[in-house]
């Protein structure tokens, strides 16, 4: 062997040996799916309070007030403002598939850690029956009723402008000021008998 074969021999020795760094080691540990799940939402609940905060910028302040008919206004127009600037808005944009099944189990969870007349009480004190939709108007001649606070210990934190509610057997997330609905996840409640 020459000297110069030898040499470029011992040159592609390394680089053989560096082609696959990854080879005698073990894979990557998989990304927790609930975490993932969690990160996802998180991101799009923050692209929908950019799409708030663009909505506010662009209608007219709201100046102090105890004129209900000022506030229901102000809002009326944020919500309309909302609607244009996503107006292809549909079920899941927000929650994502990931997290609504994360929700549901908690959900499902927490129903079934209360006593009977516990689950009874709370879907009593449900707006039955009420029709839900992205960008809607949230019913304003329903009651809000309390979101059960042991749940939502156990969910995602909300910024102000958003909220979690319960309407028959949905989740909806609910824009404070806005009163719209930013999204629903359908049927994530259990029945009573469940």
């Amino acid at each position: 062997m020459t000297l110069s074969a030898f040499v470029l021999a011992l040159c592609l020795v390394p680089l053989a040996a560096s082609a696959d760094p990854v080879q005698g080691q073990s894979p990557p540990a998989p990304a927790n799916p609930i975490g993932t799940a969690v990160l996802g939402f998180k991101e799009r609940v923050a692209a929908y309070v950019k799409v708030h905060n663009e909505a506010e910028a662009k209608v007219p302040k709201l100046k102090e007030t105890n004129d209900p008919a000022k506030v229901q206004s102000h809002a009326a127009a944020l919500a309309d403002m909302i609607r244009k600037l996503r107006p292809d808005a549909k079920e899941g944009d927000v929650f994502g598939e990931a997290f609504r099944a994360v929700l549901a189990r908690e959900v499902r969870r927490d129903f079934l850690g209360r006593s009977a007349a516990d689950r009874k009480a709370l879907m009593e004190e449900l707006p039955p029956k009420v029709k839900v939709g992205v960008n809607m108007k949230y019913p304003t001649d329903k009651p809000l009723a309390t979101f059960p606070a042991r749940l939502l210990q156990k969910l995602p934190e909300l910024p102000p402008e958003l909220e979690y509610r319960i309407v028959d057997r949905h989740i909806v997330l609910r824009d404070v000021t806005a009163n719209v609905i930013a999204d629903v996840a359908r049927n994530v409640v259990p029945t009573t008998s469940s």
